[in-house]
């Protein structure tokens, strides 16, 4: 059997497409995690790199330091992160990528250069003013970098004395850094990010303050009165002349992808966002939206290949169906959602803030979305309708049926007695009007502004089914949505007991 070589199967590792490179990691790596990270190192200062290669092997080494890497810092991790500080081999932003692995109180007890790094990274105002905006204007996504690299691993008094440095510039690309800094937990960091916006004194600084005053209710109060008293120095442009709609360049085809999926059965809809920065550099986002919560999450994937992102691409589709849409409605319905969180108390992730910065988008602030749902022709519809998505999933996952079912574990749904099988009806006809009927009327909605809106029929089962839960038959048997749900909720349920899930919040 030949023997095996490491550090010769890191390199080819490094050098397959991205894709392969994480399918095929337990095939290439076999020694310990300090083993494979000693020669990761060594390739980090003698490889010769394609962008590909290096954005592999920064990809890899963090990936396996956030999971394997020891506290306190032993002394041969402590000399590989020194040697990684002073070799020319990567940049000073692939430095803090790695970097960005560790607390930043164990690098500065240890690892001797490092607050000297930390200073030349960002202490002196026109380098790094200038680093912030030569780095967002080549490709806007390192918006997303250089938060996960900077803000997130620095130290409140760091950050404050970022702000000091940054307070007063005028360029769009600082405002929108100093923007995600009004989010942050430290309350003086979040009102000194604010003060150094408004000291921009310009219609940009003007459009920042009113994001943080739509989008963050805890500064709310200090954006407005920011904002109304910039208004009253500056004069009106004459037209929108803000610079910030070009931080994302490309017009009207700038996107790759823009899709979003119809509702699931709780109160779920998922948008899909594909940009292409530079060659062979894609920009992957998704946003999580949910009826009761508002914007729930929100994933953003940078400097992606054209594999890597199509790879990600065939996972999202293979799991659920997407309509594309245009951008303006997709704000629609951004803007709902946003509407529904904050009224139920739910703030938004601040990823979405800085996904808005990335693309441009302008105006964004909770706005309710009147829905279409008018002009439909009735029709007849088949049980095999409830079998594809999403009727599949409208089935109800509450405690109250949890608490009237336990008694009956292990049974199947014929065995349920018929009062009781009336009165979760009943409970089921109370959630349709209340989660069902939103649901359809945004699914008819989706399919009408999407560029797949000749499927009328799919649209019209949604708004006969609407119809059909505002005006019920006399018995429930008599409606096909109705009975599918009653039955698809009893025999999920009886399910879920059978596998030990006793209520909904155990499987949320």
């Amino acid at each position: 059997m030949a023997r095996k070589n490491q550090l010769a199967d890191l390199r080819r590792l490094i050098a397959l497409p991205p894709r392969d490179m994480r399918r095929q990691v337990s095939r290439y790596i076999y020694e310990d995690p300090n083993t494979v990270l000693r020669l990761l190192f060594r390739l980090i200062r003698t490889e010769k790199f394609t962008s590909q290669k290096k954005d592999n092997i920064l990809t890899l080494t963090k990936f396996i330091l956030d999971r394997h890497s020891p506290r306190p810092l032993p002394e041969w991790l402590i000399n590989e992160l020194k040697k990684v500080l002073t070799t020319e081999n990567i940049s000073d932003l692939d430095k803090a990528i790695i970097l960005s692995a560790f607390e930043p109180e164990d690098l500065l007890e240890s690892l001797e250069g490092f607050e000297d790094f930390v200073e030349e990274f960002t202490d002196f105002r026109d380098s790094f003013e200038d680093f912030i905006v030569d780095q967002i204007r080549s490709n806007p996504s390192k918006l997303y970098d250089i938060h996960k690299v900077i803000i997130e691993k620095s130290k409140p008094e760091g950050l404050l004395g970022m702000i000091e440095d940054l307070a007063g510039s005028e360029e769009p690309e600082v405002l929108c850094f100093l923007e995600h800094l009004t989010y942050h937990h430290d309350s003086e960091v979040s009102l000194s990010a604010l003060r150094a916006i408004e000291m921009a004194s310009t219609q940009d600084a003007i459009n920042i303050l009113y994001s943080v005053s739509c989008l963050n209710p805890l500064m709310k109060d200090e954006a407005e009165r920011s904002y109304i008293s910039l208004m009253q120095e500056i004069p009106l442009p004459p037209e929108d002349i803000s610079f910030i709609t070009d931080l994302s360049r490309g017009g009207k085809n700038k996107y790759v992808d823009l899709w979003v999926s119809l509702i699931d059965g709780n109160g779920s809809m998922s948008a899909f966002i594909g940009r292409k920065f530079g060659r062979n550099n894609y920009f992957f986002a998704s946003i999580l939206m949910k009826l009761k919560v508002g914007i729930k999450d929100t994933i953003i994937l940078t400097n992606l290949t054209k594999e890597g992102y199509e790879d990600i691409k065939r996972e999202y589709f293979s799991e659920l169906s997407y309509y594309p849409v245009k951008e303006d409605y997709l704000l629609k319905l951004i803007k709902h959602f946003m509407k529904k969180g904050f009224s139920n108390g739910f703030a938004i992730p601040l990823d979405t803030v800085i996904l808005k910065n990335i693309l441009g988008w302008q105006n964004i602030e909770p706005v309710e979305y009147m829905l279409e749902t008018t002009d439909y022709k009735p029709l007849s519809y088949h049980p095999k309708d409830m079998f594809q998505f999403p009727f599949e999933t409208w089935w109800m996952h509450e405690d109250s049926i949890y608490r009237l079912l336990k008694p009956y574990k292990g049974k199947q749904t014929c065995d349920i007695p018929d009062s009781l099988f009336h009165k979760i009806a009943e409970i089921f006809l109370d959630y349709a009007r209340r989660e069902a009927v939103p649901m359809c009327e945004l699914c008819s909605d989706i399919i009408r502004n999407s560029s797949y809106n000749r499927r009328t029929r799919l649209r019209r089962l949604f708004l006969t089914i609407r119809n059909e839960i505002l005006n019920p038959p006399e018995t429930i048997l008599q409606s096909t949505f109705l009975n599918f749900g009653v039955v698809a909720t009893i025999d999920h349920v009886l399910h879920n007991l059978a596998l030990g899930v006793d209520t909904s919040e155990m499987i949320e």
